[in-house]
């Protein structure tokens, strides 16, 4: 955040100044949208979708009832809809060429090709891994882990992926530091005995226990947590700790099983009966995204965008029914049709906010920062004895001032270079409009 009241830090207010700036022609060559827009802060969508056996074969999955290619078109159309940058995926076959099946059957189809894939990540054992895809033109990867083991060393029954993003901010290359958040992919053990809420728990346990060992900021959990009720004691474990916790973005506490007071959020079931499918209609919330504390409160450059949680699909007019019974305009029909064919589960998203990065400029009075994006009429104090110039990319100036505060031009949305000198120097870098 800025804080005008720190020594060297611009600041804001109504006075006028006078400034020279030099008229822009409309034949100037820039990738210029609108001479009114100014840039925002990026708005993230993520998702995460139990993909149902995709490319593994069961007794009661196979090539006939769960076509792979018919996945991969149904998925296509689902992510063309809902335009996610970083979907987590559950239930794929074990094998590592199905992650670039994926990737190049349902993500890079058509003119698209800035979807990647994190690696992947298997414990020796399991049929079913998770896939993280993400937008790579967006987003990068600065690391990536795995969980295979509980807090007791023993072995859990899948995989938990986590990888870590960095936003990519068009200021990457300047010196101020671009926001970056946690992605856990899970997939917890089905079931309602109570060995497998054992289970669970350890998955849940494991995940708290890596991430105090970690300590980043902006962590979400996203997958098949396969719970039944909040107070279930793997749910409780991630939202309930004593040192790090989850929060649940629409705090929808209870028992969520066949209960109708949450038929909005539930995920699974798409339809009433089926062989490789799940039946039984929607009536559990299977699927979450789970985000740190700092998410909501938007304490470190990320922030869950309110109103924004959904299960892609449900309406919340059909508990215990398909969800294309009768009417569902939550989606368009293709894309109704492709989840309801794809799998027994419905995708959740939710919005981020990534707040765009502050330009900080070395000045003899320490750390000059501007905002970026640079809001339209901002009012700026420059330090003592300097001058500042903007100029397209190409170096023609723009604007020009040496006065001590000043007013911002307003100049078409794009990305500029600010050039400030001081008695110790100059400095140059670019800033956004």
């Amino acid at each position: 955040m800025i804080s005008p009241a720190k020594a060297g830090l611009f600041s804001l207010n109504l006075s006028p100044s006078k400034t020279k700036v030099v008229r822009l022609s409309f034949l100037l060559v820039l990738s210029f949208l609108t001479l009114n827009s100014v840039a925002q802060d990026r708005t993230v969508r993520l998702m995460t979708y139990n993909l149902l056996n995709y490319r593994n074969t069961t007794s009661y999955c196979t090539g006939s009832n769960n076509s792979s290619s018919n996945k991969e078109g149904h998925l296509e159309t689902i992510i063309g809809e809902i335009e996610p940058h970083v979907v987590v995926m559950n239930e794929i076959g074990s094998n590592p060429n199905n992650l670039t099946y994926l990737l190049n059957n349902a993500f890079n189809t058509g003119s698209a090709t800035n979807w990647a894939i994190a690696n992947h990540v298997h414990n020796g054992f399991s049929s079913l891994v998770n896939g993280v895809a993400y937008r790579s033109d967006i987003l990068g990867i600065t690391n990536q882990w795995a969980i295979t083991k509980d807090v007791d060393n023993n072995a859990l029954v899948r995989a938990i992926d986590i990888v870590r993003f960095y936003y990519k901010d068009a200021l990457l290359q300047g010196n101020s530091d671009t926001a970056t958040f946690v992605v856990i992919g899970a997939h917890f053990k089905a079931g309602n005995s109570s060995s497998d809420a054992a289970q669970r728990n350890q998955a849940a346990t494991a995940i708290v226990d890596w991430i105090d060992a970690h300590n980043f900021e902006n962590v979400f959990l996203m997958g098949d947590l396969n719970t039944y009720s909040s107070n279930e004691s793997s749910f409780q474990s991630l939202i309930g700790g004593n040192t790090f916790r989850f929060e649940d973005p629409i705090t929808s506490n209870g028992n969520w099983h066949n209960n109708s007071s949450f038929a909005s959020i539930h995920t699974q079931s798409t339809r009433t009966s089926g062989n490789c499918h799940s039946g039984g209609g929607l009536d559990d919330r299977f699927d979450h995204i789970l985000c740190s504390e700092d998410v909501i409160e938007g304490d470190a450059q990320i922030t869950y965008a309110p109103n924004s949680y959904f299960a892609v699909g449900n309406d919340g007019n059909h508990f215990n029914n398909a969800i294309n019974s009768g009417t569902n305009y939550s989606v368009s029909s293709a894309v109704l049709t492709a989840l309801y064919s794809l799998s027994d589960h419905l995708p959740v998203i939710v919005d981020i906010e990534i707040e765009g990065q502050q330009l900080a400029i070395a000045s003899h009075e320490g750390n000059w920062k501007l905002p970026n994006p640079m809001p339209a009429g901002a009012t700026l104090t420059l330090p003592e004895q300097s001058h500042l110039y903007i100029s397209t990319l190409t170096g023609q100036e723009l604007f020009e001032t040496s006065e001590t505060t000043f007013t911002v031009p307003l100049l078409p949305m794009g990305t500029y270079l600010l050039r400030l000198e001081t008695m110790n120097g100059h400095t140059t870098r670019k800033i956004i409009f």
